[in-house]
Formats: structure tokens, C-alpha cells, sequence
């Protein structure tokens, strides 16, 4: 369990929630980190003004947007 808990927050929080039993003042602190640090950070910075990316926009590299 160390490895998961040495890893990105947006991991983090979910192993110490669902594996670790931390209190939930913990869990939420290390939720709560995950929109400044890791993935959770580099995809809220690549995210437009509009809260779309590039799927709204149609230019995904060639892999056609999800719609549902």
C-alpha cells in the first residue's frame, strides 16, 4: 500500500479513503490537492475557459469525441 500512497494525489486520497481508513478531515485535505498537484493539476491547466477541451473543439488527435 506504501507505493500507492507515495503516488499522485488524485491516488492518494482514494487509498487512504478506501484501503488506509483515514479520518476524513485527512481524506478531504488530500482530496483537496488534487486540483494544484499531479494529473489533476496538468488537466484542470488544459482545460479552456469554457470547461471544454479539446473533444468540445473536435481536434483530438483523431480520436473521435465521446458523446453520449
Amino acid at each position: 500500500m506504501q507505493w500507492l500512497l507515495d503516488s499522485d494525489p488524485a491516488i492518494r486520497w482514494q487509498v487512504l479513503r478506501d484501503l488506509a481508513d483515514a479520518p476524513a478531515e485527512i481524506v478531504a485535505a488530500e482530496r483537496a490537492r488534487v486540483a494544484t498537484e499531479g494529473l489533476g493539476a496538468r488537466l484542470l491547466a488544459l482545460q479552456e475557459a469554457t470547461g471544454g477541451g479539446a473533444a468540445q473543439r473536435g481536434t483530438t488527435g483523431g480520436i473521435p469525441p465521446c458523446t453520449s
